[in-house]
Order: C-alpha cells, then sequence, then structure tokens
C-alpha cells in the first residue's frame, strides 16, 4: 500500500468519525422556551392587574387570568406571592379545565388579608398574606397531577404599594442624671425625624421635641444595689419626672403613649410594614400616657400618639445603664 492510498484512507476515517459525532450531539433544552403554559393578563375591570402597576393601601385588585398548557393536563393552578418556597394559594381543576383555566382572584392591597379566595371554585382557603409597602411580585403557574411544574408564561405580576409609613432605625438617647449641671446628654427625642437634643440645645427645638427618657434609681436597703428604672415622658406631662432640668418655658408637644408592650422586636420588623397594620395595632393599645409610671426593657413597644392623631410605634432595641453614658436604643414607626 502506496503512501499517497494511506492518507486518502486516514482522512477517509477522519471524516466518518467527525459525522458520527455530529449527528450523535443532542440539544440541550433550552429553559427559555421548554415550557409552553401561557398565561393572559385580562383587564376587565379597572381593578384587574398588568404586569406593573404602583398601587395605595385600601385598593382593590383583581388578579384577572387565563393560563393554558397546550400539550399536557394541568392539575393545580397556583398563585405565588415572591419570597415564598411554595404557592399561597392553589386551585385544584377540573376535567373540563385540564387545558384552560381563568379566573378572577379579588383582593385588597393591606394588612388584612390580602386575598380573599371563598369564592372561587376548588380553590385551597389559603392567602396570599399581606401586600407590604414598596415592591410585591407574584406568579400564576400551573403544575401536573404528578406536582410537575408546568410552567407561568414567563410573566411576573408586580405591584409597587406607595409607602404610607415611615420607618427610622436605631436612635441613642441618653440619660441626662450623668450630667445634670450642663444638660449636654441629648436626652430629648424628635419622633419624626429621629433627632436629639440636650437641655441646651432644646429650648429652640422644643416645639419639635415628642420625648424626654430619665431612670428611677432604688437601693436595696439590705445590700446597697442599685436598680435604674429607665422611663419616658411628654414634655406636656402635668408633672415633669425629671426635675432638674427647667423646662417651664419650652413649647410642650402633646405626644400620648402607651405602657410598654412586651415581644414586639419580630412583630415590629415582620408585622407592622403597612400604615394599616401599625394604626391598627397601636390604637388598640390606647395610648393616653403623658409619662410612664412602670419601667421599659429591650424588645418593649411603645405605642403612641402624635397631637395630630398619627399613630406610631417605638421599638427599644437596647439599653445599657452603666458607665458614663447610659443610654436607650430605639427605631421608630409611624404613619405619613
Amino acid at each position: 500500500m502506496n503512501k499517497q492510498f494511506k492518507n486518502s484512507i486516514s482522512l477517509m476515517l477522519f471524516f466518518v468519525v467527525i459525522t458520527a459525532a455530529t449527528s450523535c450531539k443532542k440539544t440541550a433544552p433550552n429553559i427559555f422556551n421548554m415550557f409552553e403554559v401561557t398565561l393572559e393578563l385580562h383587564q376587565t375591570s379597572p381593578y384587574s392587574l398588568a404586569e406593573n402597576q404602583t398601587l395605595n393601601e385600601g385598593d382593590s385588585i383583581y388578579f384577572d387570568f387565563t393560563i393554558a398548557s397546550p400539550n399536557k393536563d394541568m392539575h393545580q393552578v397556583v398563585l405565588q406571592a415572591g419570597g415564598t418556597g411554595l404557592g399561597n394559594l392553589r386551585i385544584t381543576l377540573d376535567d373540563g379545565q385540564r387545558r384552560s383555566y381563568t379566573g378572577i382572584i379579588k383582593g385588597v392591597v393591606g394588612a388584612n388579608g390580602a386575598i380573599t379566595n371563598a369564592t372561587i371554585p376548588g380553590a385551597n382557603g389559603g392567602s396570599i398574606g399581606n401586600l407590604k409597602n414598596g415592591a410585591n411580585t407574584f406568579r400564576i403557574w400551573a403544575f401536573d397531577a404528578q406536582g410537575v411544574y408546568l410552567g407561568d408564561g414567563y410573566k411576573k405580576i408586580n405591584i409597587n404599594v406607595v409607602n404610607e409609613i415611615t420607618h427610622i432605625v436605631n436612635r441613642k438617647i441618653y440619660f441626662p442624671d450623668v450630667d445634670s449641671t450642663n444638660g449636654s446628654a441629648n436626652s430629648y427625642l424628635n419622633l419624626t425625624t429621629g433627632e436629639t437634643y440636650n437641655y441646651q440645645t432644646g429650648a429652640a427645638n422644643s416645639a419639635n421635641i415628642d420625648l424626654g427618657i430619665y431612670r428611677t434609681k432604688t437601693v436595696n436597703a439590705t445590700t446597697g444595689a442599685i436598680t435604674w428604672g429607665p422611663r419616658m415622658y411628654s414634655l406636656s406631662a402635668n408633672s415633669v419626672p425629671y426635675m432638674p432640668n427647667d423646662i417651664s418655658s419650652w413649647t410642650k408637644k402633646a405626644t400620648k403613649f402607651a405602657a410598654g408592650q412586651n415581644g414586639q422586636a419580630t412583630p415590629f420588623l415582620r408585622n407592622y410594614y403597612t400604615r394599616e397594620a401599625l394604626v391598627n395595632y397601636v390604637k388598640g393599645r390606647n395610648p393616653n400616657l403623658l409619662a410612664h409610671t412602670s419601667n421599659l426593657s429591650v424588645g418593649q413597644g411603645v405605642p403612641f400618639v402624635f397631637p395630630d392623631g398619627r399613630y406610631g410605634l417605638i421599638l427599644i432595641n437596647q439599653i445599657s445603664l452603666d458607665g458614663n453614658t447610659p443610654f436607650m436604643d430605639v427605631s421608630i414607626k409611624y404613619e405619613l
């Protein structure tokens, strides 16, 4: 066999191998078109949702849609709120709805359940829960009888809820008794802005001051141990609890408080994120005190009402009663 013939055979074998390899190559499914389910959002009502909208608390909302699966039977349709692992509201379909389902899921932007589904045939009785201020995202998708995800039409429903509360975090207020002579401890707080003032700067800003803090001192007659009692008061209190500072010429803003409420660290962050939720909670605690007569502690919430009738809540994050600069660290939420 001559050299030229050997080269021809080698070249032929090379092309056979390449052709075979090419014919055996498999294309992986494209996740951007592998699901055939379609989702159509209808606009049959002023409350019907599109893919993007900005709404206010109290607005009605309709998830008004048709979901269809041309080649596979659907078993359930799910309305899912973003950030949750599983669908919140599930609708079990009957035999006549396996390839196409049309429904309207009605709700309200607010703090009390948000989605009402009692009239939806096949619904599981669940709720999507509360819509928070800011961005909220929802998906409507289907899965088959084996629980296999069939798709969501590659659509998301975005609802931006207009913010109606202010959240101020980590403001330190200092107990004034460590510097009662000079009055340099920032023991007064403006709940609207989070600004703090001392006795020297407070007079010019007294119309904006909602509260002062002080601490009682109890000495154990037997052991001599000292117990401090942190408290808040309004400048309009009939008898100002902290007497070393003469505020008789100051403007007295009549912000009122309720007693400290235990166990509020988690609810403050997770529950009171809409104006409705915050107001309902605070109003239920009837803030009508101008001064606390019992000690406050970490994790408590202090409900309050401004003179103009707006409600809010103070969370006590930290209290330090030792050292030369004892302080209370608070966060604040109030309705705009």
